[in-house]
C-alpha cells in the first residue's frame, strides 16, 4: 500500500504534536499490518457507481473530482472468502 517511512511521516506530520515517536511508530507498525486484508479500488469501476452520463458529475463528489483530475485512491476491505 505506503512505505511504511512515508506513512510514519504522514502520521508524524499530522499527530505529532499529539503522539510520541514510539505511539506514532507502533500505530504506523499496526496499519501496515491491516494490509492484507485490504485491496484498492478503481473510482472508474462499475462497483462505484461511477459512469460518464449527463449529470454524474453534478450529483456525485468522487465522480466531479475524477472529472477534473483528481487522482483518488481507495481500498476496501477485502471479502470473506468463502468455504465453498
Amino acid at each position: 500500500m505506503i512505505p511504511r517511512t512515508e506513512l510514519a511521516g504522514l502520521l508524524r506530520n499530522r499527530l505529532g504534536d499529539y503522539l510520541s515517536n514510539e505511539k506514532l511508530d507502533e500505530l504506523a507498525t499496526e496499519i501496515l499490518s491491516l494490509e492484507g486484508g485490504w485491496e484498492e479500488l478503481d473510482v472508474t469501476h462499475k462497483e462505484m457507481g461511477y459512469s460518464m452520463s449527463v449529470n454524474c458529475t453534478d450529483i456525485c463528489w468522487l465522480a466531479n473530482q475524477v472529472d477534473h483530475g483528481a487522482v483518488i485512491r481507495m481500498c476496501r476491505k477485502k471479502p470473506a472468502e468463502s468455504g465453498h
